[in-house]
């Protein structure tokens, strides 16, 4: 029995092995083809024998630049600051009269409306007035016949003359 656990342990420790070591050449195999310092000592056409740490241990020493003034670039920059303030605050003034503008004209239209509407009230108010008075005026007094002209007689409105009760009536 012992042969067979040896054997599939031995089997076992092999595979570990050899899954560490495949691991660790394909990130060395990865790291050297994407490599970004061998595209980039290709690119500039370094010799393989220096390296960017040698480069970097060199002064650069360009002479083909002129210094920059920083009195000048602060200057600059401060009146590009105050061109966009100086915008920016116009904005904002135009914001905040627009909407005052817009604030008087709803008033002045709510004020318009509220008139327009309590004169339709005192219209109204006046109206159903002048309807009730008619009525009452209608029910109150009885019309008969009314002349249509002085000079007519037939038209006249008849006069109702007095009753008599029988019991009464002397004759």
């Amino acid at each position: 029995m012992t042969s067979k656990t040896g054997f599939w342990q031995d089997t076992f420790e092999q595979l570990v092995e050899l899954g560490a070591s495949t691991a660790k050449k394909t990130a060395q195999s990865v790291t050297q083809t994407f490599s970004p310092l061998k595209i980039a000592e290709k690119i500039v056409n370094i010799d393989s024998s220096q390296t960017i740490q040698s480069l970097e241990k060199q002064p650069i020493t360009k002479d083909n630049h002129t210094p920059l003034n920083f009195e000048k670039l602060q200057e600059k920059y401060q009146k590009q600051d105050e061109q966009r303030t100086a915008a920016l605050r116009q904005r904002l003034f135009q914001l905040v009269k627009s909407t005052e503008e817009k604030v008087l004209i709803d008033k002045k239209q709510k004020e318009t409306e509220e008139q327009r509407r309590e004169i339709y009230e005192q219209q109204e108010k006046r109206r159903k007035e002048e309807e009730r008075k008619r009525k009452e005026q209608a029910e109150e007094i009885p019309q008969g016949k009314i002349r249509r002209s002085i000079f007519s007689p037939k038209k006249m409105a008849r006069r109702q003359q007095t009753e008599f009760k029988p019991a009464s009536y002397n004759q």
